[in-house]
């Protein structure tokens, strides 16, 4: 396979690339996403919910956004993009995150890398919702019923972001399967 990368395509987002015979997709920006694992001081988990038009449905899925996506944000890192968009997304703050795992979205897709991150000792900030090109729902379940409240989205034709199954194993233990101390 040929290590020359040809550009196909270039957008404002996305640049659709080929290696040899494999085509794929890449940020424009580097830096990634991340996936916020948040649970409230009521120990309830927070999930979002919206309309993604790629798949044309609703979707459930832990609040996350890309790092350093904006001019404005083009310098920041994991975690102060974990502030941003948990505050933009919920309405939460958090005192702090620890980093979980990182690694690619759909490696043979894509070349963007996912951080999962959990949140920890939340203070509600604002109301969420997103930013104004968003229409997100913020739900608060608690941790004993999110299992039974994604299944029952997910019955109900939601489509299901498989990164919420990740982070539900993270509500309980760290990257190593220990239990939270």
């Amino acid at each position: 396979m040929s290590d020359e990368i040809q550009t196909l395509y270039q957008g404002r987002y996305l640049r659709l690339c080929q290696r040899g015979t494999w085509e794929y997709a890449e940020r424009v920006n580097p830096q990634g996403a991340v996936v916020i694992v948040a649970v409230t001081p009521e120990d309830k988990v927070l999930l979002v919910e919206q309309y993604r038009i790629p798949i044309q449905s609703r979707t459930l899925e832990f609040p996350a956004g890309l790092i350093g996506d904006l001019d404005a944000h083009a310098d920041e890192g994991w975690e102060a993009s974990a502030q941003r968009e948990l505050i933009e997304e919920t309405g939460w703050s958090a005192a702090r995150f620890e980093s979980l795992i990182r690694g690619p979205s759909s490696a043979g897709m894509s070349t963007e890398d996912q951080h999962f991150v959990r949140a920890f000792d939340l203070t509600r900030v604002g109301p969420g919702g997103g930013d104004g090109s968003e229409n997100i729902v913020v739900h608060e379940v608690p941790v004993a019923a999110v299992a039974a409240f994604v299944a029952d989205a997910d019955a109900r034709g939601y489509r299901i972001d498989p990164k919420v199954y990740a982070g539900l194993y993270f509500i309980e233990r760290d990257r190593y399967g220990q239990a939270w101390r």
